[in-house]
């Protein structure tokens, strides 16, 4: 068991480098291609790392260790990433050598992904950052929506369940004789919920069988219902809490009308952001040259 988890400790560590690999990627890409290391030492740097004459220093560590989210950063070292730099600097030296960044497809993947990371931090910036909901935009959905906010009526129960009536007559004797009802049900319950003492936590109304219900919502708090026969057996039921149906409060929903609402207002700031651009751009269109095209590629294919 030891060597086991030697190994998935080394397959984790592994896995944590590997995402670092692409966030550093990514990172290399937006700056154009640069290596991690800089070939010429600025005065006053801290050198961490010359590779081949190119260095990686402090400063450049930091940025790349500061990207790594912080769930990764438990199963790696700092030893660990400045490994990784090394390496990946390695690995761009020898690109440079035979010349891939001139390589077309090299350069047009370089070129959209750049594009990519400009729109997602364009869109942070422009859409995410300046999108904020009020606690009147919060008010007016809740009360434009309040029916789905509407809880029928909840019980908080314990159930046992047995599989014959002789049992659960014998049970009701015992609770009548002030046995507790979570003991029994740990002992005699062959429901899910035995182990839990019978603990089936809150019920809403409506989501059981009628002619449970029309017991277990009858009861009031301390009391315990009459033998319930089912298909899977008898149920006794034992109500300790009770809620109306009501409204929820504001509160309580707040931050699932966050959730809900705040994407809602980002789409909208996005369309709005757009439909800004598109007015104030210039754009043409040859929808001639991709029907042509198109009709190229399907004669291609039949040949």
């Amino acid at each position: 068991m030891k060597g086991e988890s030697s190994l998935i400790k080394k397959l984790n560590k592994n896995f944590a480098l590997f995402i670092f690999a692409v966030i550093f990627s990514i990172f290399l890409i937006f700056n154009c291609m640069q290596p991690a290391a800089q070939s010429q030492q600025e005065e006053g740097t801290n050198i961490l790392a010359t590779i081949n004459k190119e260095i990686i220093t402090l400063e450049n560590f930091e940025q790349y260790w500061d990207m790594i989210p912080e769930n990764y950063k438990v199963q790696l070292s700092k030893e660990d990433v400045l490994e990784q730099l090394i390496t990946q600097t390695l690995l761009i030296q020898k690109a440079d050598e035979i010349d891939l960044r001139n390589d077309p497809e090299v350069a047009f993947q370089i070129k959209n992904t750049i594009e990519q990371i400009l729109i997602q931090y364009l869109l942070e910036k422009e859409i995410v950052d300046k999108t904020i909901l009020t606690d009147d935009d919060i008010q007016s959905y809740y009360e434009e929506n309040k029916e789905d906010y509407w809880q029928e009526e909840e019980v908080y129960a314990f159930d046992i369940l047995v599989e014959n009536e002789e049992q659960a007559s014998e049970i009701k004797q015992q609770l009548a004789q002030g046995q507790d009802f979570v003991t029994l049900a740990k002992e005699k319950s062959i429901a899910s919920s035995a182990s839990a003492g019978g603990d089936i936590g809150f019920v809403r109304k409506g989501t059981l069988m009628a002619d449970i219900e029309d017991q277990l919502f009858a009861l009031n708090p301390g009391e315990t219902s009459e033998i319930i026969p089912v298909e899977q057996g008898f149920h006794i039921f034992k109500v300790v809490e009770k809620n109306p149906s009501r409204y929820l409060e504001l509160a309580e929903v707040k931050e699932d009308i966050e959730y809900q609402l705040l994407p809602q207002k980002q789409q909208e700031a996005f369309d709005q952001f757009l439909e800004n651009l598109e007015a104030q751009a210039v754009i043409e269109k040859n929808m001639t040259l991709i029907q042509e095209a198109g009709e190229t590629g399907e004669i291609e294919k039949e040949e």
